[in-house]
């Protein structure tokens, strides 16, 4: 099997746009040995035929890379022993590890172990944190949800992972990255067409317009390369009370985003938000990005929740409409050669007229709270979407059981850290707001 189109893109603009996922889970209580527990978390990845994938590249990037299968190393697993293994010294950690890249070549995947933190989240005792590294060119959320899961819970994922393979030889490659071509390019042409009659269709006034551009904020500027996160835990409930965890999450970010950033047009905030899809077996990540409003203007969380929802069904109807995938269908037919060209002369730098959103909000739920690792239970789970050379605030919102942890990722260079410890007081007290509302 080869990388979808879409994968590979991921995979070789990564060097500028660093996209690895990062999804931490929380264990409290007294776990086993760490160099134990990398046994056994190693033995369980070899049970998951997914797992022990990585790729292979095609000489000269003329044709896609092919996906094969090999064993899980020992590199797959570090263990982290923090000098300050408090909650914040924890926080500082990640903001380490997220400018870390992985090489799909040699592995798609990294789990870290930080054993022995003190004072976490809803946590009496020491507490074991694990963070699963995933390209994005190899999971989305939902995608790399599912497969944290089967590592830490010891059980294959619904549907059963890739089929053992080898990728093809050398001369096979070539072969064969020769032989498509003229299929390609006929299959662009054709679907080019279908794709012009897709955006008649979705001109329809019957069809939900695209959102409205956001100006850019003091947060949608380059991040450089360093990177911080704070994270807020709370009950699922607190932002049940306008709507979904989503809705509810929207809410309060967009109040609080108003009140840090002071003079910006409350009324013209937005966020962007992966809306997930049906999978069609081929691509890897299966979701596209929508602009939804964030209508910081409204005073009342209640009133502002359900603009929020109605404005995100919208937003849901125009991505999930048929002539999207028909509009999209042309990308899965371009030639490698020529989409590696048009990327490696892509102006990623450019400053945008306007951004789809002022952040990123992400949201996936990760199941039951019944994981257990090496005797500790899950406590909470997060995810920290990354930065862009247009994105310099994200934020996840990631739920395990009946609890929710809102995080914030941005850079030093963005916002400084005591203006970032203002921001996680504001996005707290409109968590609480909402809680009550």
């Amino acid at each position: 099997m080869q990388l979808h189109p879409s994968d590979a893109q991921r995979d070789w603009l990564d060097d500028r746009v660093r996209s690895d996922q990062f999804l931490l889970f929380c264990f409290e209580g007294p776990a086993d040995d760490p160099d134990r527990l990398v046994a056994e978390l190693r033995r369980r990845a070899s049970a998951v035929a997914e797992l022990r994938l990585h790729a292979v590249a095609v000489p000269g990037d003329l044709d896609y890379p092919y996906w094969a299968t090999g064993p899980v190393g020992a590199d797959r697993f570090v263990v982290h022993r923090l000098p300050d293994p408090s909650w914040p010294g924890v926080q500082e950690a990640l903001g380490a590890l997220l400018t870390d890249r992985l090489d799909i070549r040699a592995s798609p995947w990294r789990l870290h172990l930080l054993p022995g933190v003190t004072g976490a989240p809803r946590c009496a005792a020491a507490a074991t944190v694990v963070v699963l590294q995933v390209s994005h060119a190899f999971a989305d959320g939902t995608r790399a949800s599912a497969l944290a899961r089967a590592l830490l819970s010891g059980t294959a994922p619904a549907g059963g992972g890739a089929a053992d393979g080898t990728a093809p030889s050398v001369p096979v490659m070539l072969l064969r990255a020769a032989a498509k071509l003229p299929v390609q390019l006929g299959s662009l042409l054709v679907t080019g067409a279908r794709a012009g009659r897709a955006e008649r269709e979705l001109a329809d006034p019957a069809v939900p317009p695209p959102a409205p551009g956001c100006p850019p904020s003091a947060v949608n500027t380059d991040p450089g390369p360093r990177r911080a996160v704070r994270t807020i835990v709370c009950p699922a409930t607190d932002l049940r009370t306008v709507g979904t965890v989503t809705v509810g999450a929207l809410t309060a970010i967009g109040s609080a985003l108003a009140e840090f950033l002071g003079d910006f047009p409350a009324d013209r905030l937005g966020a962007e938000v992966p809306i997930s899809l049906a999978g069609n077996g081929l691509s890897r990540n299966t979701y596209r990005s929508a602009g939804v409003r964030l209508f910081a203007h409204v005073n009342d969380p209640r009133e502002r929740a359900e603009a929020i929802a109605d404005d995100l069904a919208q937003r849901r109807r125009r991505i999930t409409h048929p002539a999207m995938d028909l509009r999209d269908l042309p990308f899965a037919h371009v030639p490698a050669p020529l989409l590696r060209f048009g990327l490696a002369r892509a102006d990623l730098g450019a400053v945008p007229r306007t951004v789809t959103g002022n952040t990123v909000v992400s949201s996936v739920y990760r199941g039951a709270g019944d994981l257990v690792l090496g005797g500790a239970a899950v406590r909470f789970t997060a995810g920290f979407p990354g930065l862009s050379p247009a994105m310099g605030l994200t934020h996840g919102v990631h739920g395990i059981g009946d609890v929710v942890t809102l995080s914030v990722t941005t850079s030093p260079q963005v916002i400084e850290p005591g203006e970032l410890d203002r921001y996680e007081s504001v996005l707290r007290a409109a968590v609480a707001q909402v809680a009550h509302a």
